[in-house]
């Protein structure tokens, strides 16, 4: 009988088990792909072989003449990507010293210094005992251990061992790391910090910079012998503070130089550290390398490093010595391998020593120095710390702080928004150039028909699956329903939503604009919806690439647009964007002559007001330099004459816009009407009247 009863149970449990797989093998309706994302839409994809395909254009120099000739502008290039054109100035440093401590054969001293006024640096200083002075000093930077920061195991072990080998030793917590984890100092900072051009980068060496002007006011230390090491994280500060910094007089940059086809290609999903805005349109990593030549300069990595494949390092260090051959010193570029994965491992700890010996001490050939055994005493002692209590002045600044106030700078400076109409027509005109170069250039329009995949009914409806393509190599999927037998031309509503397409069709305004003869377009733009892909890597790729994912999907609207509106069944196309995707709406009219009108809903009123630590908005929002050229009132000012609405425009924590707050997003756009003689056109909706205001807006606006 029991047997029976497991029978009948194990019988039960392969039907439901079947009945699920055949359950889970259902193909979703909503969807265009059927049978999963095809590369030909993979937003992922089209930025990772575009990047690589800008990458392989990059040659080495004819000949020295040909080199001195590229320095200067690739130079400027890099600091401009950066963040460091123009240079920073140079505000004191007030220099605390908040603790010393001895140990065997050292000293330690806790230091406080501010990189930028009130952003506070804590690092700890170490002097080796019985050295003559004054000494060599090693700048030492802390790769992504986020609560150790400087006080990690594995930093901790280098610095002690260049202590050993004679070194002064400045090893300083990077922003976000350590004693500086704080709210609002955050890595993914580095998104919203690029709306006015700054990327971590930018902070992470000028700390380093700054470490080098204190480190040149000590007695104990020799100016002209000052090295810069790091691993990971560190060992990108370290790879471009050598070209940037000409006062390091040597560097070893482990597991983390390779090249951008290679490390874009196959490394993966990465820090937005790593990511310098447009980088991949202007050079190699073997050109950046080859900035600072004649000075000595080792990558160590792994051999078996996944996220920086060692194929990419060894050829940036071939090319970067061939730039280094132009100079007789070919041998002062190097690369050392040990047999391991991502990390400072011992081996690359060994050929660091080595290098620098030569270099900054004259000793040795520059081979592999042995590492004795390196205690290291518990992380939680207080002498490892610069501010006992664990926090910081109370007058320290985030970074968050600064790049608000550099955005708050920018938008300050902005010349009002002409309300007479030739001053107007030649504004706009202006600003749209700016734009599309700031936004990586005006793609090539591909012309195409859509693609049919299908339909389905849907209350009634009979919905078409379609695929547009928007440029040469990447498609977008959509879905287009019409009203039941509706006669001639129809207005069409491209309908945009970071939900994707199925949560565009939940909307009370979509029901609405259905119960018209108004048609609707449900469009995926790249990496929403059903194209959505990994959101930092492909964010992050396409600023590499100069081509921000904002840009991006404004162009999948502008071309679906002029697609759509070229077919004999529409005449006005309309776009409608929900929450973050009104931007890609209002960017789209913005750019574009193609759309008819623009509704955006519940969307930011101000990039600005997107700069805060998490980010409020979604990673494609950040275009680098974007707030150089315009905010949102501006882009919203250039749609004039085109009938537009925002409704319930909100801040950066959703909130709708005080009126106050609304005047100052509404006032350059009014001006932009008045000029256009369509003041009636633009239309601010607040309040409980709002959720109406779209549909509202689309039908009038759309139907006689």
């Amino acid at each position: 009988m029991k047997f029976l009863q497991l029978a009948i149970a194990m019988a039960l449990l392969v039907n439901a088990a079947i009945a699920g797989s055949a359950l889970a093998a259902e193909p979703d309706p909503w969807n265009v792909y059927q049978d999963g994302l095809p590369d030909s839409a993979n937003a992922l994809r089209f930025n990772i072989d575009a990047c690589v395909e800008i990458s392989r254009q990059h040659v080495d120099p004819a000949g020295k003449q040909a080199w001195e000739n590229a320095k200067e502008p690739l130079a400027n290039e890099l600091r401009d990507a950066i963040g460091l054109l123009p240079w920073p100035e140079k505000t004191p440093l007030n220099v605390q010293v908040t603790g010393r401590a001895d140990r065997d054969g050292y000293t330690i001293e806790n230091l406080a210094f501010e990189s930028f006024p009130g952003f506070y640096v804590t690092a700890n200083l170490y002097v080796p005992k019985g050295i003559e002075e004054p000494m060599p000093a090693i700048v030492v930077t802390a790769g992504h251990a986020m609560e150790e920061g400087k006080n990690y195991d594995l930093y901790r072990t280098a610095q002690l061992g260049l202590v050993r080998q004679g070194y002064v030793v400045l090893a300083y917590d990077p922003v976000g790391q350590g004693e500086r984890r704080l709210r609002g100092n955050g890595h993914a900072v580095s998104y919203p910090a690029m709306l006015v051009g700054h990327t971590n980068l930018r902070y992470m060496l000028w700390d380093s910079i700054r470490s080098v002007d204190y480190l040149e006011t000590r007695a104990d230390v020799d100016p002209k012998r000052i090295g810069i090491a790091g691993n990971s994280g560190g060992g990108l500060n370290t790879m471009y503070a050598m070209p940037v910094e000409s006062r390091f007089a040597a560097g070893a940059s482990f597991c983390c130089l390779c090249s951008y086809e290679a490390w874009i290609k196959d490394g993966g999903n990465h820090c937005i550290c790593n990511h310098l805005p447009g980088i991949a349109q202007h050079m190699e990593q073997f050109q950046f390398v080859g900035l600072a030549a004649p000075r000595p300069f080792m990558a160590g990595n792994g051999q078996k490093d996944p996220i920086f494949p060692i194929v990419g390092t060894r050829d940036t260090i071939r090319r970067a010595q061939q730039i280094y051959g132009l100079y007789d010193s070919a041998d002062q570029v190097a690369l050392s391998e040990a047999p391991a994965g991502h990390g400072w491992s011992k081996p690359l700890r060994e050929a660091g020593y080595g290098w620098f010996n030569r270099f900054l001490q004259g000793r040795g050939d520059g081979s592999p120095v042995a590492e004795p055994e390196i205690p290291l005493e518990d992380r939680s002692s207080k002498d490892l710390y610069v501010f006992k209590d664990g926090k910081l002045p109370a007058d320290a600044k985030s970074y968050v702080d600064l790049v608000r106030e550099e955005a708050d700078r920018l938008v300050q400076g902005y010349a009002d928004v002409p309300s007479d109409a030739d001053a107007y027509a030649a504004w706009a005109k202006d600003l749209r150039g700016k734009l599309w170069e700031t936004l990586g250039g005006k793609p090539v329009e591909f012309e195409s028909k859509p693609a049919d995949h299908g339909a389905f009914d849907w209350e009634g409806r009979s919905v078409k699956r379609l695929s547009l393509r928007t440029e040469r190599d990447l498609e977008v999927p959509a879905l287009l329903i019409q009203p039941e037998d509706a006669q001639g031309p129809l207005p069409l509503v491209i309908v945009l939503d970071a939900g994707g397409k199925q949560a565009a069709m939940k909307s009370e305004t979509v029901g609405r604009l259905l119960d018209q003869p108004i048609a609707v377009l449900a469009l995926d733009v790249r990496s929403l919806g059903e194209g959505k892909v990994n959101p930092n890597q492909c964010a992050s790729d396409a600023i590499v690439l100069g081509r921000p994912l904002l840009a991006q999907q404004a162009w999948d609207v502008i071309s679906t647009a002029r697609t759509l509106s070229g077919q004999e069944e529409f005449d006005k196309v309309a776009v409608y964007g929900r929450g973050s995707t009104g931007l890609i709406a209002m960017l789209a009219a913005a750019l574009s002559g193609e759309i008819d009108a623009v509704a955006t809903q519940w969307t930011i009123g101000s990039f600005v007001d997107a700069i805060a630590d998490p980010l409020p908005q979604p990673m494609w929002v950040y275009a680098p330099n974007i707030l150089k050229v315009a905010d949102v009132p501006q882009l919203a000012a250039l749609c004039a004459p085109r009938p537009m609405l925002l409704a319930n425009p909100v801040d950066g924590k959703k909130k709708s816009l005080s009126d106050a707050e609304g005047k100052v997003l509404f006032d350059p756009v009014l001006a932009a009407y008045r000029a256009t003689a369509a003041e009636s056109g633009a239309q601010l909706a607040t309040g409980k009247e709002s959720d109406q205001a779209a549909g509202d807006f689309l039908i009038k606006t759309l139907l006689p």
